[in-house]
């Protein structure tokens, strides 16, 4: 698959020279300002994308001959940390493109791969113009693709494959549609998207919750505690089921499997994991329950203050 181009700050690196951490880390840190654009991973069998705006991962898709989905970020760092084979491509785009990209696989389309010599331009763009469409449309040519912007129903700026973006008018817009035949084209709203949730996100509520569950136990025993975890977990799971991806061990560590979700749709299902887990722990400490969760926070209260985790939960109650 080809999209459009920005600047390429590494090219066809192999994959075991290239220290995935390093990236993400230098992201946020980028000389002038952070990066906006994707990491390309080409193994043999698909291709892989870590995408980040901002200098933070915002979502990762995988790639093959016949689709290309959204994928678990994790899951796909997690895979290239460890591949013995591949090529790594790092590009800086705008937020334009990065947006139109991340469309493919999260919007759903207006009106998808219309073959471009069967469109009626004169009303189909007159269409647009009525409609003062302010999307954008995909253009598919083979496994490649371009991107036209529009502005009030009329095109504004068109986004190559390989090259960079520069302005176009309708005229030009038709006489392209007409001359690449083989052309599919589908329509985006480009509505703001929401980004998958940063790993660390998860880490950060299951050091959370790993610490009360530790705390907990030295004071009532690890048979209290599983008697109260794991139901608090598998009531949760009914509200939020993003939660049976996770999994309490037999020694009470909890571990999980990547998975798509929002930053706000894990906070959430955190909130109420951790309310029930703290509601039936009260039954049996009373309110030594409360001083021991504040110790657990302190050492997590500003990421969770970050995080909106208390606009969430009863544990607002605390004061933290």
């Amino acid at each position: 698959m080809g999209f459009p181009k920005g600047i390429a700050l590494l090219k066809d690196a192999g994959i075991q020279y290239v220290h995935f951490d390093n990236i993400l880390n230098q992201a946020k840190k980028a000389r002038n300002g952070h990066l906006n654009g994707y990491v390309e991973i080409k193994y043999p069998e698909c291709i892989e994308y870590i995408f980040l705006k901002d200098g933070n991962t915002v979502s990762a898709a995988h790639k093959t001959e016949n689709s290309c989905v959204e994928h678990p970020i994790e899951e796909v760092i997690k895979k290239a940390k460890n591949a013995p084979q591949g090529t790594v491509n790092i590009q800086q785009i705008d937020d334009n493109l990065l947006n139109m990209i991340l469309s493919l696989f999260k919007e759903k389309p207006l009106f998808s791969n219309k073959k471009a010599e069967d469109l009626d331009m004169e009303f189909f763009f007159k269409k647009l113009g009525d409609l003062s469409f302010g999307g954008f449309l995909a253009l598919k040519k083979g496994e490649n693709y371009s991107f036209i912007m529009f502005s009030e129903g009329s095109p504004e700026l068109i986004y190559p494959t390989n090259k960079n973006k520069q302005k176009i008018d309708l005229n030009t817009l038709i006489e392209l549609l007409c001359k690449e035949k083989g052309t599919l084209v589908s329509g985006y709203k480009g509505k703001d998207l929401e980004k998958q949730a940063n790993p660390a996100l998860i880490e950060l509520y299951l050091k959370f919750i790993n610490s009360m569950v530790k705390s907990f136990t030295e004071i009532v025993g690890p048979s209290i505690v599983r008697k109260t975890l794991i139901p608090s977990h598998e009531n949760a799971s009914k509200s939020a089921e993003l939660l049976n991806n996770f999994k309490i061990s037999e020694d009470l560590t909890i571990r999980y499997n990547p998975f798509i979700a929002t930053d706000k749709d894990i906070t959430k299902a955190f909130a109420i994991w951790i309310d029930q887990f703290s509601d039936a722990i009260f039954v049996v400490l009373g309110r030594k329950t409360d001083e021991i969760i504040h110790n657990c926070i302190k050492d997590y209260r500003f990421a969770l203050k970050s995080a909106k985790f208390f606009e969430h939960s009863n544990l607002s109650r605390l004061d933290i």
